[in-house]
């Protein structure tokens, strides 16, 4: 959905039915003509090309780059006058990590998303609840196309658990969409009887699944895709427009979204009945609640960092994130935290847990970081630079 889209939409929702809200939050209800205000007084975060606004007198056509917040705000960017693309943060399925920039829907990208509500229940008239953010492309999605197809949107993607659940309560939602550890989150603090809930952008285990239903869900599907392939599948059965073949154990995918381009998305296998089982990332990237890392990269940027002779991560499981790491450092010798005792090594740990947020997003900063006693050797060197 682009800005253009979505602007329209919503003048379209408030010219049909003025007076009915089109977004629910914590703060109250918006109509359609509210988010068209509140998307005029928006100032976006934008990239432009080409001529400057205050040069041509007009806005200029501008990539807008998301930032974190509700749906309201998010929405209302999208929506703003002069913005003409969207630029999703891709975290690197298919390629390497990028911003990738929608712009208006093409009439195959069409069908495949009517495919995707149809499948999933989406229809006129229901509410749908977001547990999603809505700078990421699953958040998004969602939210602009339930207000294309005439649903009403429930926002608790920001929300503690009890605000969550009481607004829930309050709006009585016919779907909930998010990733398994939004969900299950939700899930965890209290009963979710809602009839569907749309589980996306991570693996959706047996287990997790039977929790969702345990907690009140009446069915629960599993959307599969990627940011630069669109949504590929609904419970395994690809979309219309949806091609996928399975190639020495790895899912190669041909959708409206790659623009005629086959792309390798990740490990899979297909059953004789076609429908498409995921089974692991193809670049060895870890998904720690749907946000993906590489345990690879960040392991070579703290081996780096000054004052650490080497270090370890490995992958462990995580009861609510699915995955995470735990790191293992030892302290060089040399460095003045070496003889420091616990404070000065708390230091250490702290500073690396800073820096890894910092280049790489909090999803990739290990659970623990354990330290590991002895001298510095020429093997631990060597571990260092290659890792």
């Amino acid at each position: 959905m682009t800005a253009l889209t979505l602007a329209t939409v919503l003048r379209l929702r408030a010219r049909l039915s003025p007076g009915s809200p089109v977004l629910v939050d914590v703060h109250g209800q918006l109509t359609a003509a509210d988010l068209l205000e509140l998307a005029r007084r928006t100032r976006p975060s934008r990239h432009h090309r080409g001529v400057r606004a205050q040069d041509a007198g007009t806005p200029a056509p501008a990539d807008v780059h998301l930032r974190p917040g509700p749906l309201r705000e998010i929405l209302a960017e999208v929506a703003a006058p002069g913005v003409r693309r969207i630029a999703v943060r891709s975290s690197g399925t298919t390629a390497a990590p990028r911003a990738l920039t929608r712009g208006p829907l093409s009439l195959t990208q069409l069908a495949l998303g009517l495919d995707l509500a149809h499948r999933l229940g989406m229809r006129p008239g229901r509410t749908i609840a977001c547990a999603a953010p809505g700078e990421h492309g699953h958040g998004l999605s969602a939210a602009a196309g339930a207000l294309a197809l005439g649903m009403v949107l429930v926002d608790v993607s920001r929300l503690n658990m009890p605000a969550a659940h009481a607004l829930l309560r309050s709006t009585a939602p016919d779907l909930i969409t998010g990733v398994p550890v939004h969900l299950l989150d939700l899930a965890r603090t209290g009963p979710l009887p809602i009839p569907r809930a749309l589980s996306g952008s991570d693996v959706l285990t047996a287990s997790m699944r039977q929790e969702l239903l345990a907690a009140g869900i009446g069915r629960v599907h599993d959307v599969y895709g990627t940011t630069e392939t669109g949504s590929l599948c609904v419970d395994g059965v690809p979309l219309h427009g949806v091609r996928i073949r399975e190639r020495d154990g790895l899912l190669a995918v041909r959708s409206p979204f790659t623009q005629g381009r086959t792309v390798i998305t990740d490990r899979g296998r297909i059953g004789s009945d076609g429908t498409v089982a995921v089974t692991g990332r193809a670049d060895g990237r870890v998904s720690s609640g749907g946000l993906l890392h590489d345990p690879g990269a960040v392991r070579a940027f703290v081996a780096g960092l000054p004052g650490i002779a080497a270090v370890r991560l490995e992958v462990v499981p995580d009861a609510r994130f699915g995955a995470r790491t735990r790191g293992r450092i030892r302290i060089d010798p040399a460095h003045p935290a070496a003889g420091g005792g616990d404070a000065a090594a708390a230091e250490v740990i702290r500073r690396v847990r800073e820096e890894v947020r910092e280049r790489f997003g909090a999803a990739a900063v290990p659970r623990e970081i354990l330290l590991e006693p002895g001298p510095r050797t020429d093997t631990d060197q060597d571990s260092a630079r290659r890792t």
